[in-house]
């Protein structure tokens, strides 16, 4: 690797160019995680509705934590029919939902454990769920895991900006679906996430 200005990059410049370049993309997904709580919070956020095809959306989210899994040692199990089919929702904001629901669980899981991620076909919703066999969370938190900046670690030594619950429930809830969380301290977490399966409304509308 070599830059026209600065020659060949010697192992220890490559690894600090690492680090800045691992810093910069959190930061960035920061920055648009509060770029996107601000722009729901004015009313503004704009749903892209249309046929979600609900295994591929899944396989799409894992994909993205894909590195960390391995780095972690943690297992995925993702589990949907093969005849699940797809519903109406805005694919893109579906994915991040269960990506953030995903990296919050890899977050708070022990090396060697399995995370599960299923989906489940109802009369009128469709209902995915993440479950995670980390350290739990407190009732006197459970509550407030949703809002702004809540971070706690639950002495995981996970410490994030606090901001991924909050998109999760926001997208949801702006699909006119439910969050629902199943936790006990030492036995980990499960999130429902329930989306109703049709949309009324136009392919893009804005929210108010």
């Amino acid at each position: 690797m070599a830059e026209p200005s600065l020659g060949t990059l010697n192992p220890k410049q490559r690894e600090y160019l690492g680090y800045i370049n691992t810093s910069t993309n959190a930061l960035l997904a920061i920055i648009n995680d509060i770029l996107d709580l601000a722009t729901i919070d004015a009313g503004a956020m704009k749903l892209n509705l249309g046929p979600v095809d609900i295994r591929r959306t899944m396989h799409a989210a894992a994909e993205g934590i894909r590195d960390r899994l391995l780095k972690d040692n943690i297992a995925l199990d993702i589990r949907a029919g093969a005849d699940i089919g797809s519903f109406s929702g805005d694919e893109r904001r579906i994915r991040q939902v269960l990506f953030n629901l995903l990296a919050n669980a890899v977050g708070f899981s022990p090396p060697g454990s399995t995370i599960t991620m299923a989906a489940e076909r109802r009369p009128d919703a469709v209902v995915f769920t993440v479950a995670d066999t980390g350290p739990g969370i407190a009732p006197e938190v459970q509550d407030r895991v949703f809002d702004w900046f809540e971070s706690h670690s639950q002495g995981s030594g996970h410490r994030g900006a606090g901001l991924g619950l909050s998109i999760v429930r926001s997208f949801v809830e702006l699909h006119g679906g439910t969050v629902t969380l199943n936790s006990e301290v030492g036995q980990g977490t499960t999130v429902i996430c329930e989306f109703p399966s049709e949309q009324h409304a136009e392919p893009e509308r804005r929210v108010a």
